[in-house]
């Protein structure tokens, strides 16, 4: 089916189920999130971009977790920062992004959030996504991100995503219409949508 047929994110995902539904070895794969530890959770959401994520993001994020059990709440992950630094703590040669793990986690801590589900219950009150889109490093697919890692149904529009939507023969206008493709379609298929977000990615 041309692009230019596919009127409306209804029937663009409409065509994405049934696109998926076609291809014999798209396998439904769940993440094993959350973490249940806040430092593995930021240093997840504020490394993935641009990042080779199974070579780079996720040997960082499990050295995180196994290695700080103090870490599993904000609190003990800031002080581990103050302590060695960020860019000690996750390895990482560039400045800017263990400067961003550094001010997102001030930025928790000042918001009381210790804990995944603080951070959860937060993301789902009126006004904090913007606050959380206001923070250095911070954009609509990482802001999806972390709700994603936190437990909340989403899920974050990447090259990934808009490239398996391209393979379906799909275009979307930006970022907010390929994401309710994205979640009209894994309700269609009765999904969560983190799952269909991940399975999409583990495809790709």
């Amino acid at each position: 089916m041309n692009e230019n047929q596919i009127n409306g994110v209804s029937a663009k995902a409409e065509h994405l189920k049934a696109f998926i539904e076609e291809i014999y070895n798209f396998r439904i794969v769940v993440p094993d999130i959350p973490y249940g530890h806040m430092g593995a959770t930021i240093c997840d959401a504020m490394l993935q971009a641009g990042l080779h994520w199974e070579s780079v993001v996720k040997p960082r994020v499990e050295k995180i977790k196994n290695n700080y059990p103090e870490a599993a709440v904000t609190s003990g992950f800031l002080q581990l920062i103050r302590r060695h630094g960020a860019k000690v703590l996750v390895d990482f040669q560039d400045e800017e992004k263990p400067m961003r793990i550094r001010l997102i986690t001030e930025f928790f801590y000042r918001m009381g959030i210790e804990t995944e589900n603080d951070l959860k219950k937060w993301l789902r009150q009126a006004g904090n996504e913007t606050k959380l889109k206001q923070q250095r490093g911070v954009g609509d697919k990482t802001c999806d991100y972390f709700k994603l890692l936190v437990g909340i149904p989403t899920a974050a529009v990447d090259r990934h995503m808009t490239n398996f939507l391209r393979l379906a023969g799909i275009e979307s206008s930006g970022y907010n219409e390929a994401l309710e493709i994205l979640h009209e379609t894994a309700d269609l298929m009765n999904l969560n949508r983190t799952v269909l977000d991940h399975s999409i990615w583990k495809y790709m």
